[in-house]
């Protein structure tokens, strides 16, 4: 069975747990009557993107809807230039794959073509001619200079808005870790474009999925977002400890009732921590070698990778708080910085999924293997 571990979103018979959050998704986004879409938000390595990828495969049933994802957090280089030139190719690439632009070549193919190519794949379809030209915009665009991206991103969203149109379909944009748009200068403004255009939009349904508190809020959970309301919004949790049990029954994991209970106790449920213990537990035949080998070689990783994202005075708060401070008066004394300046960085913490607020009023390291990572590496 371990052709399922592969610490990446899972995708087809992979895929366990979330029924009802997939049924929901699904029914809503299949109603031809609905042009609703949803915000899925939680912590990272939750399987928001697996439930994407699902609902995506789900979805592709209906003949007549189609389906466009985007995932911002795999751009290596995210500019407007970058995101406009992919976003343009999921487009086209969704309406090619289900044959409304029967091209012969993927549109990646097209776009690296010659002018000439281009022009022969055009002419042996039947779009009408504003929409042929536009197809022709963004086939050629890459090759060409342009002068206002903010233009050409503008067209781009609304690229599927008419396609859809034209071929009477429901078109589904996903932006997998959409919030990420806010690194783009005047990212705010790119997105304020966005829900203006998709308001007058009456054949597309947008999907959004962000993990940082903060920059979720500036898009679409805080009132003052610009899609606040007009996303339902979705928080997707750790697995049950019933999902868990599903989850190691399907990839073939054999654990007595206690190290299931203290694999949940440590993971939390969360799919990706699941995914590679349960491939290590599977060669070492021992739970806690499977947790010491993940916090020795993965921890090491993105642990230290997230870490270094930190400012330098959130970096002293979670070592402070992997090394046993928990209330505030204990954190500033350990980490030498007045309350105050301590309550304020609390509050960034906690935006960024690094610290949670018990009902104590006491802090801790908001993920449990994150918080054994760092009392290994700083207590």
């Amino acid at each position: 069975m371990d052709k399922y571990f592969t610490l990446v979103p899972v995708y087809g018979d992979g895929f366990v747990g979330r029924k009802e959050a997939i049924k929901d998704l699904v029914n809503e986004i299949t109603d031809p009557r609905s042009r609703m879409g949803f915000c899925l938000h939680g912590r990272r390595r939750v399987g928001k993107t697996s439930i994407l990828k699902k609902l995506e495969y789900e979805v592709l049933k209906n003949k007549k809807i189609i389906v466009a994802y985007l995932s911002l957090y795999e751009m290596a280089d995210l500019t407007l230039k970058t995101f406009t030139e992919q976003l343009s190719a999921a487009v086209l690439e969704a309406f090619r794959a289900k044959g409304v632009i029967p091209f012969e070549y993927t549109i990646e193919t097209l776009a690296k073509s010659p002018k000439e190519v281009i022009s022969s794949a055009l002419s042996k379809i039947r779009i009408g001619t504003g929409l042929s030209e536009e197809l022709r915009f963004f086939l050629e665009f890459r090759k060409e200079k342009q002068e206002n991206y903010t233009e050409v991103v503008k067209r781009a969203f609304d690229l599927g808005e008419k396609l859809a149109a034209h071929s009477e379909n429901k078109f589904v944009l996903i932006l997998d870790e959409f919030p990420e748009i806010l690194k783009i200068e005047n990212g705010l403004q790119i997105v304020k474009m966005f829900r203006t255009l998709h308001e007058k939009q009456k054949y597309t349904a947008i999907i959004i999925s962000g993990s940082e508190k903060r920059t979720l809020e500036a898009v679409a959970l805080a009132e003052a977002s610009p899609f606040y309301k007009q996303l339902i919004p979705r928080k997707i949790h750790p697995f049950s400890f019933e999902e868990m049990k599903e989850f190691l029954t399907k990839y073939g994991v054999k654990l007595a009732e206690t190290d299931t209970k203290k694999l949940y106790d440590v993971t939390e449920g969360v799919p990706f921590y699941l995914q590679y213990i349960g491939r290590s537990v599977t060669k070492l035949k021992d739970m806690d070698s499977a947790v010491n080998e993940f916090l020795k070689e993965e921890g090491n990783i993105f642990f230290s990778e997230e870490f270094e994202k930190l400012s330098d005075k959130e970096k002293i708060i979670a070592i402070a708080i992997a090394k046993g401070a928990v209330t505030p008066s204990e954190i500033s004394k350990s980490c030498g910085e007045q309350a105050t300046s301590v309550s304020r960085y609390m509050v960034t913490l906690q935006a960024k999924d690094v610290v949670n607020k018990t009902d104590k009023a006491t802090y801790v390291l908001a993920d449990k293997l994150f918080s054994l990572w760092m009392k290994r590496k700083y207590g």
